[in-house]
């Protein structure tokens, strides 16, 4: 169960109060699925208790994949005595808790436009803002000295993406550190049921404009901003190591699984039955694991200059 669950699947109040009138206005229901109600976002994912269970599953491949939480050369400076952090898409909260418990001397904020972290069950460090990144942040100029930002590709509209930067470097503090990792969304091998629901997801993507290979643009979108230097980049085209055959396992059910969150839009995109669809998803995972596909992964760092 995800630490952002609202009930336990016995039906018992969790870790926030479903029925707080706030909390019921920021969200609609739509196919048994619960999703944010923030009319500006262009994110089509749910909010829900199993769609938090999949972004703490997301959280752990990411970290086993690149072996580590972050990149930026930040371990001595989180271990200083007020040191800030603010974590952008903060979602269920899995990167943000487990650093704030990894470095109990700075402070974490995460942000997200659905408010589904935990109220209290939760380091003293921590502290989770509703805010969206499309939107100027709720913070003053030189306020935190690393800035972490990870999978946003499906929230952020391609045409958004150098402002986004713009207003993190503002928060950003001279000497600071911003990290950002996005995914390619396209696989290195692809099967035919893999193919068909990749581009069904696409023309999505297209829909709201966010850019699928952003991925490969952020040293770009780094190395041009005036205030940043020092740009560092490292990519990710294969699982590593001996764990690698259960690494495609986990990341192959974090995969399908958001496909069954999409089922009732990208059905219909791509001409299939309820019943097609689903076989075309459970074809799909085979085919992941059994060409070990894998989506090359980027992330990049950047200093503020003093």
């Amino acid at each position: 169960m995800g630490l952002c669950n609202s009930k336990t699947r016995e039906g018992k109040s969790s870790l926030f109060n479903d029925s707080n009138p706030e909390r019921i206005n920021k969200f609609f229901f739509e196919s048994g699925r619960r999703f944010h109600n923030v009319k500006n976002a262009v994110y089509f994912l749910p909010n829900d208790d199993d769609e938090c269970d999949r972004l703490h599953l997301q959280h752990f491949i990411e970290r086993y994949v690149w072996q580590s939480n972050f990149l930026a050369p930040v371990d001595r400076l989180l271990n200083k005595e007020g040191a800030k952090v603010l974590d952008v898409g903060t979602g269920a909260g899995s990167w943000l808790l487990e650093m704030a418990t990894n470095y109990p001397k700075a402070k974490f904020i995460g942000i997200d436009i659905s408010p589904v972290q935990p109220d209290f069950i939760k380091p003293k460090n921590t502290e989770f803002i509703e805010a969206n990144v499309l939107e100027p942040l709720p913070f003053k100029d030189n306020t935190f000295d690393f800035i972490f930002q990870r999978i946003l590709y499906v929230g952020i509209p391609g045409k958004n993406w150098p402002s986004v930067v713009n207003e993190l470097v503002r928060v950003l503090k001279p000497g600071g550190y911003i990290e950002l990792m996005e995914c390619d969304f396209q696989y290195n091998i692809m099967g035919p049921a893999t193919k068909r629901l990749i581009n069904g997801i696409l023309l999505m993507f297209d829909e709201r404009g966010l850019d699928p290979t952003v991925c490969y643009k952020l040293r770009g979108f780094l190395e041009e901003h005036d205030q940043l230097h020092n740009v560092h980049c490292e990519i990710k085209k294969t699982f590593d190591g001996n764990d690698g055959k259960k690494l495609c396992k986990l990341a192959q059910e974090n995969y399908t699984t958001a496909l069954v969150t999409m089922k009732a839009k990208l059905m219909s995109i791509i001409e299939a039955s309820s019943d097609e669809y689903d076989e075309l998803v459970k074809t799909m995972g085979n085919e992941l694991i059994e060409f070990e596909s894998f989506n090359p992964r980027v992330r990049v760092y950047a200093q503020k200059k003093i």
